[in-house]
């Protein structure tokens, strides 16, 4: 399955990669776009769920404006590629906070936030609330974990779950977080 999911996810990103390519002899520009990095801040790939990158997340007037209720930092910390939110930095909103301390490294334990991540999720939506899920380019962290709520609490598979969200979004976690998915998906099937 793995293999199946990660050769999806590759001809998806070589699909956008050639759709944005620049004629032969333009000068590149040094706000040029990155190869297989979404085009959007975030889009809403579920009801609901707003998936992004860390923009967005830091911007609480932003995040009033599109009726956010909920935010899921799946980068949080203060080093390099980590964004530094927390409970305190949304305590003057009406804005519930949870914070995963992920890095974006293939052998990083995410599959130990796929539980408690979709809970806290699935209580937003059960409570009408919107999620933002996010980290910085809201792509590997934030998209495994959105993937693995979608499995967990709306029974997908994890192809099914990546199509879904990879029509709405370019994401692409990284090969270790693409493992755990899979082991997640194979988990889940033997308890149905």
């Amino acid at each position: 399955m793995y293999e199946e999911v990660k050769d999806y996810l590759n001809t998806k990103r070589q699909e956008v990669d050639k759709s944005r390519k620049k004629p032969v002899g333009a000068q590149p520009s040094p706000w040029a776009f990155v190869p297989g990095e979404p085009k959007e801040n975030f889009n809403e790939v579920y009801p609901g769920i707003l998936l992004g990158n860390h923009f967005i997340a830091k911007n609480k007037e932003e995040l009033k404006r599109k009726n956010v209720t909920h935010v899921v930092n799946c980068a949080q910390g203060t080093k390099f590629n980590q964004i530094n939110t927390d409970e305190g930095y949304f305590s003057d909103t009406d804005i519930k906070f949870l914070g995963l301390q992920a890095l974006d490294i293939a052998r990083f334990p995410m599959n130990k936030f796929f539980q408690p991540a979709a809970d806290f999720i699935e209580e937003a939506l059960a409570n009408k609330g919107v999620v933002y899920v996010h980290c910085m380019s809201g792509m590997s962290r934030s998209g495994a974990i959105v993937l693995s709520y979608l499995m967990i609490k709306r029974g997908m598979s994890v192809m099914d779950a990546v199509k879904l969200v990879r029509d709405k979004r370019e994401i692409f976690p990284n090969d270790g977080f693409l493992k755990q998915l899979c082991e997640l998906d194979q988990q889940l099937q033997q308890q149905r």
